[in-house]
């Protein structure tokens, strides 16, 4: 038997613990399997040059109230032929576990990403009715910022305790900021991260702003905004994320944030 079928109540139990809505077995499972997957990644030496951004760094290591779908890193020096060697090594890792998984690399000059992908998985534990559908972990990594300062934080989820380097707040909230005004559809996520992160003490960074040419961000921002605001679609789009459904409603404070931020 598959190791997470065997272990799906001990994860959910986790899930108790940590305060999330049971009915969300679909964002459970992927997160056991994303902090899986960091454990195994970490335990590597070289992988102290990959530095754990994005939305879902936000949710395992400090707690952001939504599930995060993809693995979002900055690569601090490491080759292409590293980085692939460490995540083909953390799945090897994964797959001793007895667990069914599909890895794909696409190593397309400038765009390099790998796919996760567990075939059955969801079928097997009732969260589908699709035989077909596969639970996706998409793992992606930049170079192209400067001037991070990173730090670490403590990966401790589902049994899994490894120490991940991390940027400050003060550097993911100028990441998210440009994720919501470069990004050509506007994901509401990039929206409600500022606003998670603002109310945790986050405020920009000037000097990672200049370092990275983006001293007119928060005007972007803002003149965006003032064009699009939040449509019926936005909110859509993230529900479903939310652990609170009613807490949705922090896109609105969006505008208010960026004049204090």
């Amino acid at each position: 038997m598959n190791n997470l079928i065997a272990n799906f109540n001990q994860i959910l139990e986790f899930a108790r613990e940590y305060g999330l809505p049971e009915e969300k077995k679909r964002g459970i499972i992927r997160e056991y399997l994303q902090s899986m997957f960091l454990a195994k990644l970490y335990r590597q030496p070289a992988a102290k040059k990959l530095v754990f951004i994005g939305g879902t760094s936000l949710r395992l290591l400090r707690n952001l109230n939504r599930f995060s779908e993809d693995l979002d890193f900055d690569n601090l020096g490491l080759s292409e032929k590293q980085m692939v060697e460490l995540i083909e090594t953390a799945v090897a890792a994964i797959r001793l576990e007895n667990i069914n998984l599909e890895f794909k690399s696409n190593l397309k000059p400038g765009k390099t990403y790998f796919e996760l992908s567990f075939p059955d998985l969801l079928y097997d534990l009732k969260i589908t009715t699709n035989p077909r559908e596969k639970l996706m972990i998409k793992v992606d990594y930049s170079r192209f910022w400067r001037g991070q300062k990173p730090e670490s934080a403590l990966l401790n989820r589902y049994g899994f305790l490894e120490l991940v380097p991390t940027l400050p707040i003060n550097q993911i909230v100028v990441q998210k900021l440009a994720a919501y005004v470069q990004r050509k559809q506007t994901q509401p996520r990039d929206i409600y991260d500022v606003v998670w992160l603002f109310s945790q003490g986050a405020r920009i960074d000037r000097r990672f702003l200049s370092k990275n040419k983006l001293t007119n961000l928060v005007k972007k921002a803002q003149a965006k905004w003032q064009k699009e605001g939040v449509s019926r679609t936005t909110i859509n789009k993230i529900s479903p994320f939310l652990f609170d459904v009613g807490e949705v409603r922090k896109l609105d404070l969006f505008g208010e944030v960026l004049k204090k931020i």
